[in-house]
Parts: C-alpha cells; structure tokens; sequence
C-alpha cells in the first residue's frame, strides 16, 4: 500500500510513524509532510526527521506543509505535547533534515498522473489535504483514500465530552475545522477515526509494562514518555486509567480492518471560529458518505499489533 503520512509530528503521530515503518509487507511509505498542530510545523519537520531516522530510514523525505489553518491564524495547539511537540522528551540529535521542497508541492507531485494511487494517512489537522484538493483537483485521481483520525461523535466519559481540547471539539478538527469540513465532503473516499473508537485504547501502567518488556533500551523508554505526556490530561477530561493513544489506528485500521467497527454516514463540522462548539463534529444526512470507525472489536489485540510492529521498527 502506497502511503503518504502527513502529520503534525507530536509524540502520537511519532509513533503512527514507527508504526507504518514496522509492517513494510503491508506499507510503502513514500514520504512525510508536517502540519501546523501539537507544536510549530518546523519542529514537527524535526520531529518527523528525528523518528525516520530511529527507525534506521533517513531515505524516506520529510516536507514541512501548512504554517496555519486556513482563513484562521491559528496556529498552534494546547502545549499537551510540550514545546518539541514529544511531551518534553529529548530525541537524539538528528543528522536529518527536512527536504526543501514545500509539501504543497512535493503532494502535488506524487499524486498528479500518478501510475498508482496512494493512500494519504492524516494524523494531524487537515489543512495540507484541503489546500491540495482545493488548488489542484487533479490530484485527485491519485489518491486510493484518505484515512483520518479526528473528531468526536460523543459524548464521551463522565463529563459527556464531545472533544478533548474543548469540551466540543477534538484537537485536529478544532485546529482547522475549515480544512476538516472540506476534506470530509470532497468526494474522495474518506475514512474517519473519531476519538469514540480511539478512546477505546488506553495505555494503562500493565500496558506501559508489556511494551516496555519488548521496546528495549532507552528509545522505547522515550516512547512511554512521549504517550504518557497526556495522561493527566485524559484523567482530567475523561477520567480515564492512562493516556489515549489515538494516532496509530489509522495505520492500525488498515493492517487489521477486522479489529475494527465500522458504519457510514455523512458528517460536517462547525467551522465558525467564534461559536462555542467550533470544530464539533455532526452527522449530516445531506453529505457524501463517510466510512466511520465507530469502534475497537479487541483493543489488546490492536495494542499487540502496535507492540509488534513498532518492536520491528526499532530493531
């Protein structure tokens, strides 16, 4: 499977990163574009730079993307993941460094005339993906699908939350829920992760054991940091027993669909800025089709899944 990972490089998409690199019989990762998000698009370039080379692949091209959303000047995210976006964690300097080459152009490359289509795996705001199919529609051919984690159906937890960074809204779709809104009625096939099925694996201290138990050394110490940097977030939130991991489903979904729930519906978001529920997500009947991952069959089976392959990714 041919696939574009674009991310806004925190902790959680560092490690969706590894993930894909461990199951190269499944994955052809061609490349990695940055996004605005958990911290500056710069530092996630470094970031993204940092986890190719951990995974011993610094061929693989980094591209830094959307500086800041579109129509908005937002630009950065609620610090959950610190100012290096790794939740404070301190990667070995890498010898790595982003491509010159602006993503918009490198995507625009990849996919127009394509002789076979890729996937595009979204783990952070969607900006890069809508300013793309929005200036150059025939990329469109090139993409099979697009698999996004983001959103939140709800309400979630003890509080009934319909997101994570406002009560309303998840991180990546109240980041740009303009970009968000675009993408999910494009018309190219979309997959959406919301938080209701990510919620569903937790990293609990058990499991913070067993990964450590094959994730030797010191790199996977960093990683049970990085994961673990939000956790008293998600306590707070949603009293839940660990940290959230929420990005690695979407390469998790497409090597094991049969782990997960899936139903279609047509979906929006609030993109107001200045309303209170900005960035919520809602089912629309009057949208295209949107196939939705509303749960996890077996989330130990998943979180095998994520030991395994990122074990494979370290070696």
């Amino acid at each position: 499977m041919k696939i574009l990972h674009d991310g806004d490089h925190g902790g959680d998409d560092f490690v969706a990163t590894l993930f894909a690199l461990g199951r190269p019989d499944l994955f052809d990762v061609q490349g990695v574009v940055t996004c605005h998000g958990n911290t500056s698009v710069e530092q996630a370039g470094r970031n993204a730079c940092a986890c190719l080379e951990l995974a011993g692949r610094p061929e693989i091209p980094v591209h830094v993307g959307a500086s800041t959303a579109m129509g908005m000047c937002r630009s950065q995210g609620d610090d959950a993941f610190g100012g290096n976006g790794l939740g404070g964690v301190e990667m070995p300097p890498a010898a790595k460094q982003p491509e010159a080459e602006a993503a918009s152009e490198w995507l625009k490359r990849q996919l127009s005339g394509a002789s076979s289509p890729a996937t595009l795996c979204v783990t952070g705001p969607l900006t890069n993906i809508a300013n793309l199919l929005g200036e150059h529609p025939e990329c469109r051919s090139g993409i099979e699908r697009i698999v996004v984690m983001g959103g939140c159906l709800g309400p979630l937890g003890p509080f009934q939350r319909f997101g994570n960074i406002t009560p309303h809204a998840e991180f990546n779709f109240f980041m740009d829920p303009e970009a968000a809104n675009y993408v999910l009625e494009c018309g190219v096939p979309v997959t959406l992760l919301p938080m209701d099925a990510t919620h569903q694996l937790v990293l609990t201290e058990d499991r913070k054991r067993a990964a450590l138990s094959r994730w030797h050394g010191a790199s996977g110490e960093r990683l049970i940091r990085m994961l673990s940097s939000v956790e008293s977030l998600d306590h707070q939130k949603f009293e839940l027993p660990g940290a959230v991991i929420h990005d690695l489903h979407v390469f998790a979904y497409l090597a094991t669909p049969e782990l997960y729930q899936t139903f279609e519906c047509g979906l929006r978001v609030v993109t107001d800025p200045k309303a209170d529920k900005g960035g919520r997500l809602l089912i629309c009947g009057d949208r295209p089709p949107v196939t939705v991952v509303g749960g996890i069959l077996s989330p130990d089976r998943v979180f095998e899944e994520m030991v395994t392959a990122i074990s494979n990714s370290l070696r």
